[in-house]
C-alpha cells in the first residue's frame, strides 16, 4: 500500500458522506464523486469478508504504543484497527497479514497523537462542542448513509466522533502550518499529463479547478508528511504489542 498519513480513517468516511450528498459543482467534481463512489462500493463488496477476531483484539485497558510518555491502550486501538483492517482490503492488501495491519494500526495511532499534541502546543485545539456540531451536521444531511458508513466500518457513533476530533485537529494544523501554492504552469502540465491518457477530457479550462484542487491536495499531504516524519524524528515511541 502506498504510504500516506491516513489522516483520519474518519476523513474517509467523511469523503464519502459529502459525495453522495452534495449535488453542487457536479461536472467539476465528478472525478471526486466516482472515486468516492468507487471507494464506497469496494467497502460494500469487503464488508463480509472482513473481520477481526479475538486474537487479534487487545485488552481495552492493555497498553499498545508509548508516545513521548503517554500510553494508549486498547480502547483506542480496536476500532482503528478495524478501519484499517477494511481499508487495507479496499486496496487489494493482504488483510490475513494481521502483522502489517497491526503496523499500520500503530503507525496512525502514533501519526494522529504527535499531530494533535504539536497542535496543541501551537494553541490550536477543537472542543468537544465543535466535534458534536459537525458530526450534527453530518448526521443531518447524512442520516441514512451515515448509519451505512459505520455499519460498513463497524464503528460506533463514539468511535467516529472520535476520529472526527482527529480530523479536525489537523485540518486546523494544516491550515495554519502548512502554506501551498499552485501554478498555473503546474496546472497545465498536469493537464497535459492526464490529457495523454484520456483524449476526452475537455478544455483545459473546463477541469482547471479540479486539477488545481488535487494538485494542493497532493503539496499538502506531502508537507503533511514531512512534518510528521521530523516529530517522528524528536518523539520518544515504543510499540508495546
Amino acid at each position: 500500500m502506498k504510504k500516506i498519513i491516513m489522516v483520519l480513517v474518519a476523513l474517509t468516511l467523511t469523503i464519502v458522506l459529502a459525495a453522495c450528498g452534495d449535488n453542487e459543482e457536479e461536472n467539476a467534481k465528478k472525478d471526486e464523486q466516482q472515486s468516492a463512489n468507487k471507494t464506497e462500493e469496494q467497502a460494500q463488496s469487503q464488508e463480509q469478508n472482513v473481520e477481526v477476531t479475538e486474537k487479534e483484539k487487545v485488552d481495552e485497558k492493555t497498553p499498545v504504543v508509548s508516545i513521548n510518555g503517554e500510553e494508549i491502550k486498547g480502547e483506542t486501538y480496536n476500532p482503528l484497527y478495524m478501519q484499517i483492517k477494511m481499508q487495507m482490503a479496499q486496496f487489494g492488501q493482504d488483510v490475513s497479514d494481521v502483522t502489517a495491519v497491526k503496523d499500520q494500526t500503530l503507525n496512525m495511532i502514533v501519526e494522529q497523537k504527535l499531530i494533535r499534541n504539536d497542535a496543541k502546543d501551537k494553541g490550536l485545539e477543537v472542543t468537544d462542542k465543535e466535534v458534536q456540531k459537525e458530526f450534527d451536521t453530518i448526521k443531518e444531511q447524512n442520516g441514512d448513509q451515515l448509519k451505512k458508513v459505520l455499519k460498513q466500518f463497524k464503528m460506533s457513533e463514539e468511535d467516529f466522533k472520535n476520529q472526527l476530533a482527529n480530523d479536525l485537529v489537523t485540518q486546523k494544523y494544516i491550515d495554519s502550518e502548512i502554506d501551498v501554492k499552485v501554478t498555473d504552469k503546474e496546472i497545465e502540465e498536469y493537464y497535459n499529463k492526464i490529457k495523454e491518457q484520456n483524449k476526452e477530457i475537455g478544455k483545459l479550462e473546463e477541469v482547471k479547478e479540479p486539477i488545481k484542487s488535487q494538485l494542493k491536495k497532493d503539496k499538502t499531504s506531502k508537507k503533511l508528511q514531512e512534518k510528521v516524519k521530523k516529530l517522528k524524528e524528536d518523539a520518544e515511541v515504543e510499540k508495546m504489542i
